[in-house]
């Protein structure tokens, strides 16, 4: 198993956590209010945030297991920054993330 970041603090940690969960929400929501007799280009809207919502929920998974905040790649820390801007971050802003 994977390290949890060791420049994170408890309070930065239940910060990401609670931005997390209220994006999640956020996107439930919209997942829940979307027609799915829309056209192609709702499907496709309806695509990324689900895609975006299954990002924050491994995000949160990574928090439960102690994985959260340390790059999949080379296994440093993933800046605080970075994780303010895109909470969902596995990859530091050094390593390129395979697509």
């Amino acid at each position: 198993m994977l390290r949890t970041s060791r420049s994170l603090t408890t309070a930065q940690l239940r910060s990401l956590v609670q931005d997390l969960n209220t994006e999640r929400a956020r996107l439930e929501r919209r997942l829940a209010l979307e027609d799915f007799d829309l056209k192609e280009i709702a499907v496709g809207v309806h695509t990324e945030i689900a895609a975006r919502r299954d990002a924050l929920v491994a995000a949160l998974e990574r928090i439960a297991d102690g994985s959260y905040g340390v790059c999949e790649r080379c296994q440093q820390d993933i800046p605080l920054g970075r994780l303010i801007v895109m909470p969902e971050a596995t990859h530091c802003a050094v390593c390129p993330t395979l697509a």
